[in-house]
């Protein structure tokens, strides 16, 4: 059940979402307490159920985007399959969908149709390229958006551009939809009227650009000369630095006073006073020679060691930690960022925590549903009796 005490307690989300973007931001509706039901297709289910890795029945890609919902399955291409949609909508307070754009028109559930079922309905595309545009019919995933935001032009190397090795536009877009969905049911506490909302994966992803294209507006730097692999472009030493145990440590000196402070933890008070890394722009100027020296004492010492120094002076820093270090890291253990979840017939899996901390409720971390397994419950709440459901299931309706 939703929680009982989450500030959307009460709130009903329809999700015809598939992939991560849509899905997501469901889920993160349902972390605050909506009831929110996952609708999947009659035959088949959410393809991503058979997205690696899987076990057993559970796919883990599914997982991620869909804890904690109910599954009901449902065929909008039929007119009974859409007349059950429509019961539903007159019930809910929240539609979201991330079809390329048109479709839902198409299959007759778009905005204006459920706004003449249910005038409060808040529906949320979350698209590709948006609503409208000359893009607005193309597919997306995030490897295609990451590249015509430019993301992937400004990642890796002077020689290697490169994908950011997680779904960061579909993060982000989940992110910013749930984000309007909140401010479209707030809005309609005032007017009692839902709203249409369009969030694509495309505009939120150059808005988090910004600073990189003022790079190139203002100062006049190429793609090319902002890849700079691990490095920063306006500071250094801010990256990570090989250690004696074979690991890596991260520095950050941002400052004048973080560089005096690195000097003095890392034995190079020398450095303070030689004109060519006396400001961070002549460090910037003298890039080569410095990393040259830093990279030579910083190979002196291990990780740990160089982290606990540097932490003493008040030095920014931190170890690159692989994927193993992370899920043992004793802040993530702490914070139970992760934490285990039973599902059917494969037992305890992992599953990612709301990472806010709510001071009055506690997220309840629930397991991804079994596909179609709350479909009776669902069909029953809309008004159908059993031999109804029943007549729908043979028909493949459900």
């Amino acid at each position: 059940m939703a929680h009982a005490n989450g500030p959307l307690s009460g709130i009903t989300v329809i999700d015809l979402t598939i992939a991560l973007a849509g899905p997501f931001a469901a889920t993160l509706l349902g972390d605050l307490g909506a009831e929110v039901i996952h609708i999947e297709r009659a035959q088949g289910g959410d393809f991503t159920r058979q997205w690696m890795p899987t076990q057993g029945e559970l796919g883990y890609y599914f997982a991620v985007g869909n804890r904690g919902k109910k599954s009901m399955t449902l065929d909008l291409k039929t007119e009974e399959g859409r007349e059950i949609f429509f019961r539903l909508v007159e019930k809910a307070d929240v539609v979201v969908e991330n079809f390329v754009a048109g479709v839902v028109d198409r299959l007759g559930v778009g905005y204006a149709r459920l706004r003449a079922v249910n005038p409060g309905i808040v529906y949320c595309h979350v698209s590709g390229f948006g609503q409208d545009g000359p893009y607005r019919d193309r597919p997306a995933f995030d490897q295609v958006l990451q590249g015509e935001s430019g993301i992937i032009s400004y990642t890796g190397t002077a020689e290697n551009p490169c994908k950011v090795n997680v779904p960061i536009t579909d993060y982000l877009a989940s992110l910013f939809g749930a984000y309007s969905i909140l401010a479209a049911l707030f809005q309609r506490q005032r007017t009692g009227r839902g709203m249409d909302l369009d969030v694509s994966l495309f505009d939120c992803s150059v808005s988090m650009m910004l600073n990189l294209l003022n790079m190139h507006l203002v100062a006049g730097m190429s793609d090319r000369e902002l890849r700079m692999g691990s490095k920063y472009f306006l500071a250094t030493p801010y990256e990570p630095y090989r250690t004696a145990d074979d690991s890596w440590v991260n520095i950050c000196v941002l400052t004048e006073p973080h560089w005096h402070a690195f000097c003095r933890a890392s034995g190079l008070t020398r450095l303070v006073e030689d004109p060519r890394f006396r400001t961070n722009r002549d460090r910037l100027d003298h890039r080569e020679a410095l990393t040259e020296i830093i990279e030579a004492r910083i190979m002196e010492k291990p990780r740990d060691e160089w982290v606990a120094i540097f932490l003493a002076e008040g030095v920014p820093c931190g170890a690159v930690n692989s994927i193993g270090d992370v899920l043992q890291h004793p802040q993530l253990k702490h914070r139970k960022t992760i934490v285990d979840v039973d599902y059917p017939g494969v037992g305890p899996i992992k599953m990612f925590n709301n990472p806010v901390k709510f001071s009055d409720f506690e997220v309840d971390v629930r397991r991804p549903p079994l596909m179609g397994e709350h479909t009776d419950e669902i069909l029953a709440w809309c008004g159908y009796t059993e031999d109804q459901r029943d007549a729908l299931r043979t028909k493949g309706v459900v």
